[in-house]
């Protein structure tokens, strides 16, 4: 088999000549490439592949953000990195919709190893090429229709934070670009398990505000077909339910990464029927549950791999419908949503087509970590249910 390859690309060849010799141990393992600039790296991917492209920011001409856009549209299957030092904070988010990974000048040669090395893996056995395909040139998750006002509320003069972070726990794309982001030095590091709610307020409302800005300048510009879009309501329901109720089933140390695992447990299901709304020709089976004969759920598995998302929520993600047996000692973060997914299954705020399984739900319900707690599950995923549902007509929550 072919060795992977990855391309650097930075206008100053003393970097790139530091790229060389740091990284001489992995001349083994990959096929690496130099380039000087955009155009340059451009041309060099038109004629050979390449796995990984790793830029800087700041170059004159074709800067990185320019670059890594025109990849995602060309090479989509290609994972992005930006390797880059102090940049404006108007670039910034120009930097978060066009890379995959961020990392910060100096780095070490370890840690941009590493990185490289996690773009490299694949979360998808038998469909590894054609997920990567497809969420390679995802750069953000669209918003529902019928959230758009919501969502375009939060670019006013006089938004208060708190509702900004509120609401960006109710929206799929922003809790998964939040996350995304909130792993890089470029936006502030964060411990690893924090909730979206305080990633938002960390970051405060100007940066909330332009990754809003930028994820909306993506969203699809044709009209949802109403078949897909009460379809996709009825799943964004179901994990909105499913993150409310995981706040009771979950540990509290668990709880954060549950949480943003309930809401972003169908993410593959939105980016996928996107295509479709937007134009894209993709070919779409909704009973199968599949994008070009790709399992939705391996396209958003993957799309939050290369997103660098925690690897706790992209295994409950993954494992969502995967039956759990998990030890005495704990449920874990994949449990906790399995259990809260079945619980909601049997509300009004049923995920479509998912079904329900009884005894396995008996026996995540008998595990000592809920019967502790005294809770009447069922009624706790009713209140779960009904909150998810009042959520558009109460702008307070």
């Amino acid at each position: 088999m072919s060795k992977p390859s990855v391309l650097f690309v930075d206008d100053e060849p003393s970097i790139l000549d530091g790229l060389r010799r740091s990284l001489r141990g992995k001349r083994g393992a990959w096929e690496m490439s130099f380039a000087t600039g955009g155009v340059e790296a451009l041309e060099l991917l038109g004629t050979s592949p390449c796995d990984v492209v790793v830029s800087d920011m700041r170059m004159p001409g074709m800067d990185g953000a320019e670059l890594l856009t025109h990849v995602s549209e060309r090479h989509p299957q290609v994972g992005r990195v930006v390797l880059s030092g102090h940049i404006e904070p108007d670039a910034t988010i120009r930097v978060s919709v066009a890379g995959h990974r961020f990392l910060t000048k100096p780095s070490k040669a370890e840690d941009v190893v590493a990185v490289i090395e996690q773009m490299l893996a694949r979360t998808s056995q038998s469909h590894d090429s054609a997920a990567r395909r497809i969420a390679g040139g995802v750069r953000a998750i669209p918003a529902l229709p019928a959230h758009a006002e919501r969502i375009v509320a939060l670019l006013g003069p006089d938004v208060d934070l708190s509702l900004a972070a509120r609401t960006a726990m109710h929206d799929v794309g922003l809790t998964a670009k939040l996350l995304q982001l909130s792993n890089s030095r470029f936006f502030g590091s964060r411990p690893r398990n924090s909730s979206v709610e305080s990633i938002a307020h960390s970051m405060g409302l100007p940066m909330v505000q332009a990754v809003v800005g930028a994820v909306w300048a993506l969203q699809p510009t044709t009209d949802w077909a109403p078949a897909i879009e009460r379809h996709l309501e009825a799943a964004w329901r179901h994990a909105v339910a499913t993150a409310r109720l995981v706040e009771l089933v979950a540990s509290p140390a668990n709880r954060p990464h549950a949480q943003a695992a309930a809401l972003l447990q169908d993410v593959g299901r939105l980016i996928c029927l996107a295509a479709v709304a937007d134009g894209r020709g993709a070919r779409v089976d909704l009973a199968a549950q599949t994008r070009d004969d790709v399992p939705f759920r391996d396209v958003g598995v993957e799309l939050l791999h290369l997103w660098g998302l925690h690897p706790p929520i992209i295994a409950a993600v993954a494992q969502r419908d995967t039956p759990q047996s998990p030890d005495t000692s704990g449920l874990g973060v994949a449990a906790s949503i399995r259990t809260a997914h079945l619980l909601i299954q049997e509300t009004e705020s049923a995920c479509p087509g998912a079904g329900t399984h009884d005894e396995e739900l008996a026996h995540l319900l008998s595990h000592p970590q809920l019967r502790a707690q005294g809770i009447d599950w069922r009624a706790a995923a009713d209140e779960a249910s009904r909150d998810a549902g009042q959520w558009d007509d109460d702008r307070s929550r």
